[in-house]
């Protein structure tokens, strides 16, 4: 049977290669399972403005990533905005909700509160669990959907690659390690008037329901990501303080260094495939040369053993969604 889903928080025209590949592995997932996204909110609207439209839908979905945190580099009004969706929902409608794919911390007593009227919860990694559980909020744990994210015949190049970080001091030091070694720098933003571009493209063919998307269109949406992944071909290692770029990475099985974000996604995940050894102190990035060590048989299978397990939750998650 088919469900009817608004979804909220679309990422895909945030200038972010990470994003764009973790909504198509979203939209894949969902449309191989009979839910059929009605209608979806960008991260660059909103979301408050979709209420006064006709709420007739089975489920509500909201991609919470690294949206949901009360950190210092939070984007509040974003915050704010998803809570009072929530409020507004489940006071006028009978409409099922449920916040996905997020990492969630430091909220406010208020938004805890509102939390607790989503009908189910799922985090990516145990520090968010384990905050809700601490708050009496239920949750399960499902990792990071790019975890479904996969590559045909892959083969390991020869450069090294330093990635940018989501912790915007620590890029200035990643921009001097890659000039001084003579590594290439590619960060995981991109062009940020590609964005605006593409949101309007998008708001165009809503407007005028063209129902076939153009092949300049689709070029212009894929280029900055291709490009990105051609360079990740061409390497057999990275460097990165993105919590994304890890899970390309593993998708590649390019062995890599990583560091903290800002909230705990990254840790977390490390915690979860037993790759602490694989966080570094950025500091340690100094002119003296690091040594770039491959993955160990014993990473390898952890790798696997984590994949196999992320694939597992995420089955039962969708199950769940399924019985709702």
């Amino acid at each position: 049977m088919k469900k009817n889903v608004l979804l909220i928080n679309d990422t895909s025209l945030v200038c972010h290669h990470g994003c764009t590949l973790l909504m198509e592995c979203i939209y894949d997932l969902f449309q191989k399972n009979n839910f059929v996204i009605k209608d979806r909110i960008f991260f660059e609207e909103n979301f408050l403005n979709f209420l006064s439209k006709k709420m007739d839908y089975d489920l509500i979905l909201i991609n919470g990533e690294g949206t949901i945190h009360g950190n210092k580099n939070a984007d509040r009004e974003k915050v704010n905005q998803i809570f009072n969706f929530i409020k507004f929902v489940k006071r006028k409608h009978n409409i099922p909700i449920i916040i996905f794919n997020s990492t969630i911390s430091s909220l406010k007593k208020n938004q805890l509160k509102i939390l607790k009227m989503v009908d189910k919860l799922y985090v990516r990694e145990y520090y968010s669990f384990n905050y809700l559980k601490k708050n009496r909020i239920k949750s399960k744990i499902v990792p990071d959907l790019l975890t479904l994210l996969k590559f045909k015949n892959i083969k390991i190049g020869e450069n090294v690659i330093v990635n940018d970080s989501s912790v915007n001091i620590n890029n200035e030091k990643l921009i001097k390690f890659s000039k001084y070694n003579n590594f290439e720098y590619i960060p995981i933003l991109y062009n940020n008037y590609l964005r605006y571009f593409r949101y309007f493209t998008y708001k165009l063919i809503n407007l005028y329901e063209i129902k076939t998307i153009t092949k300049f269109y689709l070029i212009t949406k894929k280029l900055y990501v291709l490009r990105f992944l051609k360079k990740i071909d061409n390497s057999k290692f990275i460097i990165t303080g993105r919590f994304h770029s890890i899970f390309i990475a593993l998708a590649k099985m390019r062995a890599f260094y990583t560091f903290e974000s800002d909230t705990y996604k990254v840790k977390g995940l490390m915690d979860m495939i037993g790759l602490q050894n694989r966080i570094i102190d950025i500091n340690s990035l100094k002119k003296k040369p690091i040594l770039f060590k491959k993955f160990s048989k014993n990473e390898i299978s952890k790798i696997k053993k984590f994949k196999k397990k992320a694939n597992k939750a995420i089955k039962a998650f969708i199950k769940e969604l399924k019985e709702i």
